[in-house]
This record gives structure tokens, C-alpha cells and sequence, in this order.
């Protein structure tokens, strides 16, 4: 050692003297330092003292640095412990933030400066291990004489830097001592160390992202409309949300870690799938938990791993009612109309709208009562709206419209398998999907007669039972029926059951007809023009007298329906813009009606026959044609020819 050092040292005086290198004896990397530290005219003879840059130490910055070395710094302290050799760990820029080392060691070397918080880079302690190591990013050793400055002659250096994950330098890891204890092994001891570091931080790392995120995942979970479970494949509840927990009735901390069976019984669904790895899509569930019947929709898809077997479970709970609202707003489930939107200043219309209102704060049972195109819908959903029941759905259900054999399914709902055809997992009525708000049943007095018990038991308990299923369910739910039929009649001629007659009538209100109310007609009339106008793109629209004159004249058995097609019919056929007697149907210029007494000519009745003849004819025979243009629904028209 001592010749290697005389050897090195003949090469450095000569460098110092005329500055040239003997390649032989220098490596390229340590002759490269001393060229550097000649060009920055660093003094070689200079003492400690002189090169002594101290830096302050930011405690919290290196904390980091500290801990995720020191073990390993101890460890191989505990290799070299009586070696007369320092382990010392400095930071990305050279200042040693730690150093251990036997005491008489460091009482030994503590003039040279490798005490914490000196500045061990290049530029200010000359040729090191430590300060080359950050320059040439690589392991190596600076012997004895390889140090530019004089002083550090009789120490020799053995340094490797160390990266993060990210490939960002974070320290140098060294061995200093008094270069005739060296040991060949020094810079491998020191390497290794520093690969553990390495590691080290990597796996710190990926504990730390994988910590963040957990809880990326887990605030999405918290943060989910739905509730989750997630069960593994021993039955065990990894995760239960907040959401899952509020739809089960449970609290999530009780249950995480227990068996699954234990907290919802053997027969819970989600155990079949953990056990036979099938999924199951909208699957409506009935499950108690002990003190109360909880109904909700599951999704769950079990892990499958590459044997095929299953590893875990994990599904997406919804609460009915959740689910109600959310079919209620994909098919429009809702009321748009107030009373804002009824149009007219008759004392009759008035009269009934301020009943209404009052009706409606009541939460009463309504029966509406008009002749076909009178508003009762609109009615309806103005009822709705003004109630304390406005945020809930709005379903309408036209008893007319529904096949017969479909109309109970519909209402209440059905089972799984309860008939051929029927929809896996079942379907809610719309009962159910309307509690919490209204269900409009339209055209009452057409509902089968076998249908009306079903309907009458629903009312008075306030339960429903689909079809095919044994279990009751709760339902509140405000029923607002409308009929164009006399029902006391229907009553005594056996087509309406009384005791259901009695339940839907206890509030009644009669829609009067247009013809009731003909000083609303030019207002009705002009609100119709703007409205239609500017849906169809029409401005600087006019109404003649004549135009006025006409309509107040017919009795309009299609009533506000009948009139809202006319006046749109009439804005396609104004070119000019004036609204004119020629732009109505003939039916309402050719023909006054003139209400006769019996015996003495032509009564409503028989008006009306030859009316709808008239206009079939006029549509070569199109029933919905012919109802469009007469402002009645398809199914009166029917009805109407039947009885006529």
C-alpha cells in the first residue's frame, strides 16, 4: 500500500509542478479531477480549515434520506466495526448527513472534516470518492495519494451513489479511513449496501403507491351512488361501503373481516356466485337482516382466476327506490304542467282550479271527471305538482290503451317464471315504481272488471302482490283516476265495481268542456297561435273576427284537443300569416250546430255521428287519422263508432 501511495504521489507532485499526467500511474477519472480542481486553482497545500465549506443541515429534507439508509449504514457498520473505517452518507450535493464510526475512528479523522454538515463535493474538498462519485454517477474509489489536496494524502475513500425509483440521484454511501488499513473489499461492501438502499427505496415506493392508491380507490368507493361488497374467496368481507352498509341496514366497520355467511346468512345470494362463479345482472333481492325486510337490485361478478375457479366476489347494490327513480327518468316518468299552464278566466275553470289546489295539498284520493280533451291530465300533473309529492315520479297509466290480459302486469308487476315470456328476475308495477309520487290511471271506467278487485285491495292496504309472488310490498303512492264516463252509471249497469267507485271518488272534480266555457275559447285560441307559431318558426301571426266568430260558434266535441289541432292546422294553411275562416275545417264553417230540442231535428248525438262519418270518409277510412283531425284519441274514436 505505502509504495502504491509514493508511486501516486511522485505523479501527483509532477502534476503539481508542470502539470502533466503519467497515464500509467493515474486512472483517466482522477486525472480528470485534478485537471478540474488546477482549473479552479484549488490550493493542493491547503489545510482544512481553508477548505472547511460547512453547510447547514435541513433537518425535515434529509430526514427522508436518513432514515431509508441508516439501517443499512448500520449493517455495514457492523462488517468493518474495529476497522479504523467510517461509514458516511452524504446527500445528492455532497454534505454528509450521517457518519458512523467507532469513536477513537472519529476522534482520529475529525480535523480532516468528515463531521456532519460539511460540503464533501469536488469544488470544495478537491479529488474525493464522495464528490467524484456524484460527478461520474458510478462507483469508485479515491486512494491516498489520488486526493488533490495534500491534506487527505494519508486517506483513502471508497463511494457509490445511490438513485430513487424514478432514476433521480439521492445520496452517496462511502468508506473513509487511514489508507494503510485499506481493504480490497471496501468499495464491493459498499456497493452492495447501496443496492439495498436501492431496493429499499423502490419497495418504499410501491408501498407508497400502492397506499395511495388504496385510498384513491377506496374514496371512489366512498364516493360511489351504489353500494358495494367485495367478499374473497375464503367468504370473508374485504369491503363493505357506506352506501352497501345504508342499503342493508348495517354498520360496514361490524362487518369487514367476518365471514360473509355469518353476517347475511347461508343463503345469501352473493355466496352462490362466490360459490358456482356465475354472474348475475339486476337481480332484485329480498333480504332481512334481522330486524326489517330490505329489497334491492345486485350486480356481481366473481374473480376468475386462471384455473377457472373462483378467487373472490365482488358486487353493486342499488336500493329500490334508487331504482324506481332512475326507470322513472329514463322513460320521462314526471309532470311538467302547473296549474300555471291552464289556460282560461271562466268562473267555472276558476272554480275548479282553486278546488284543485286545495285537493291537491291534501293528499286525497282524486277522481276527475270530463269528456275526452277537457285537460284532466293536465289536471293531473298540476295536482302532482302542487302537492308535497312534486319531487316524486308521475306515472300515467292509460287503462284504455292496456291490453285487458296485460293491465294487472302492469299495474302490479311480476315474479321470474310467473308466466311464459316473463323477464328473468321479474319486473316492478308501476305501483311500485310511482311510490313516493303519483300514478295517473286514465280512462278509469275502461279497466277490466276482473282487474278492479286487484285494484280495490291495493288501495285499501297500500300493498301490492305481483303476479306469481307470494310476498306483499309496501307502496305509497297517491291515485289520481280520470274517466270521460259517467261511473255511477257504469255502476248500475255492472261494468264498475261500487266499493272501488266509493274509493276513487273521494274527492271528484268535473272538467267543464269547451263549449261550457266559450268566453275562454279566443283566449285559448291565441295562446295556441303564439305557442305553435313559434314552435314552428311563424312570426307576425294575426286572427281575423271571422276567424273568432267561427270557432265560438261550434260546440267542439273534441274540446282543447280538437281546437289545439285546428289552430295548428290553420297556421300551415295562413301563408300570409292572417289567420282566416278558409283556413278551418269545413266542418266548422259549413255547420252551425244548433242545439234542438227532441223531435224537433238533429240533437248533439246525432251531430256528432255524422261528424266522424264525415271525416272517415274525408281520410279514406284512417282511424287515426280521422282522429287527429277530430282532437280525440284513437281508442275514443273506436268507442264512439261502436256507439254510434
Amino acid at each position: 500500500m505505502r509504495q502504491k501511495a509514493e508511486r501516486i504521489k511522485k505523479a501527483w507532485s509532477q502534476f503539481i509542478e508542470i502539470s502533466e499526467i503519467e497515464p500509467y500511474v493515474v486512472g483517466e477519472t482522477v486525472a480528470n479531477s485534478w485537471q478540474r480542481c488546477w482549473e479552479r486553482q484549488l490550493n493542493p497545500y491547503a489545510q482544512v480549515s481553508q477548505l472547511l465549506n460547512q453547510r447547514e443541515i435541513f433537518a425535515d429534507q434529509q430526514q427522508g434520506l436518513i432514515t431509508l439508509s441508516k439501517p443499512f449504514m448500520h449493517h455495514l457498520y457492523n462488517f468493518i466495526r474495529g476497522s479504523n473505517f467510517l461509514v458516511v452518507l452524504a446527500d445528492n450535493l455532497g454534505v454528509l448527513v450521517e457518519v458512523l464510526g467507532d469513536p477513537v475512528v472519529k476522534q482520529k479523522v475529525k480535523h480532516r472534516g468528515l463531521v456532519v454538515g460539511v460540503d464533501w463535493s469536488e469544488i470544495s474538498m478537491g479529488t474525493n470518492a464522495i464528490g467524484l462519485a456524484l460527478i461520474e454517477k458510478k462507483p469508485l474509489e479515491v486512494f491516498a495519494t489520488e486526493h488533490y489536496c495534500r491534506v487527505f494524502h494519508d486517506l483513502t475513500g471508497a463511494a457509490a451513489p445511490f438513485l430513487g425509483p424514478t432514476k433521480e440521484l439521492l445520496g452517496v454511501l462511502a468508506l473513509f479511513g487511514i489508507y494503510e488499513d485499506y481493504h480490497p473489499h471496501s468499495l464491493g461492501m459498499v456497493v452492495a449496501a447501496v443496492r439495498a438502499i436501492e431496493n429499499q427505496s423502490l419497495y418504499n415506493n410501491a408501498v407508497s403507491e400502492l397506499a395511495l392508491a388504496y385510498d384513491h380507490v377506496k374514496t371512489i368507493i366512498e364516493t360511489m351512488s351504489e353500494g358495494l361488497i367485495h367478499i374473497n374467496r375464503e367468504g370473508l368481507i374485504i369491503n363493505l361501503n357506506s352506501v352497501g352498509g345504508k342499503i342493508l341496514g348495517l354498520n360496514p366497520e361490524n362487518c369487514l373481516g367476518h365471514l360473509a355467511k355469518e353476517v347475511f346468512g347461508e343463503n345469501f345470494l352473493l355466496l352462490d356466485v362466490l360459490k358456482n362463479g356465475r354472474i348475475i345482472a339486476e337481480r332484485e333481492v329480498v333480504w332481512e337482516n334481522g330486524r326489517d325486510r330490505r329489497r334491492f337490485t345486485m350486480n356481481g361478478k366473481p374473480f376468475i382466476t386462471a384455473d377457472g375457479s373462483a378467487d373472490g366476489v365482488i358486487a353493486t347494490l342499488r336500493g329500490i327506490n334508487t331504482v324506481h327513480k332512475l326507470v322513472n327518468s329514463i322513460v320521462g316518468a314526471e309532470a311538467s304542467l302547473t296549474f300555471d299552464d291552464i289556460i282560461g278566466s271562466d268562473d267555472k275553470l276558476l272554480g275548479i282550479i282553486s278546488r284543485a289546489k286545495r285537493v291537491a295539498r291534501s293528499g286525497s284520493t282524486v277522481l276527475l271527471e270530463g269528456e275526452s280533451g277537457t285537460g284532466k291530465e293536465l289536471f293531473a300533473q298540476a295536482i302532482h305538482n302542487f302537492s308535497a309529492r312534486k319531487n316524486g315520479p308521475f306515472v300515467v297509466i292509460n287503462c284504455a290503451a292496456i291490453p285487458r290480459e296485460l293491465v294487472e302486469s302492469e299495474l302490479f308487476g311480476y315474479e321470474e317464471g310467473s308466466f311464459t315470456g316473463a323477464r328473468r328476475g321479474g319486473r316492478p308495477g308501476k305501483f311500485e315504481l310511482c311510490s313516493g309520487g303519483t300514478i295517473f290511471l286514465d280512462e278509469i271506467g275502461d279497466m277490466p272488471l276482473e282487474i278492479q278487485a286487484s285494484l280495490l285491495r291495493v288501495l285499501q292496504e297500500r300493498r301490492v302482490t305481483r303476479i306469481g309472488g307470494e310476498r306483499t310490498i309496501p307502496i305509497n303512492t297517491r291515485v289520481i283516476s280520470a274517466t270521460h264516463k259517467d261511473l255511477a252509471k257504469e255502476v248500475e249497469r255492472g261494468n264498475f265495481r261500487l266499493d272501488l267507485f266509493y274509493r276513487l271518488n273521494v274527492i271528484s272534480l268535473t272538467i267543464p268542456s269547451l263549449r261550457q266555457r266559450r268566453g275562454d275559447i279566443s283566449t285559448l285560441t291565441n295562446y295556441l297561435v303564439e305557442t305553435k307559431g313559434k314552435r314552428l318558426g311563424l312570426s307576425n301571426l294575426e286572427v281575423s273576427q271571422e276567424y273568432y266568430a267561427a270557432l265560438e260558434n261550434y260546440d267542439w266535441p273534441g274540446n282543447v284537443r280538437e281546437l289545439e289541432n285546428v289552430v295548428e292546422q290553420s297556421l300551415f294553411l295562413a301563408e300570409s300569416g292572417l289567420l282566416l275562416p278558409q283556413h278551418l275545417p269545413e266542418r266548422i264553417t259549413s255547420q252551425r250546430l244548433k242545439l234542438l230540442n227532441p223531435g224537433q231535428g238533429m240533437v248533439l248525438r246525432q251531430h256528432e255521428a255524422n261528424l266522424i262519418r264525415e271525416t272517415l270518409t274525408m281520410c279514406n277510412g284512417n282511424v287515426s287519422h280521422a282522429a287527429k283531425i277530430l282532437g280525440i284519441g284513437r281508442n275514443t274514436l273506436y268507442r264512439k263508432l261502436r256507439q254510434n
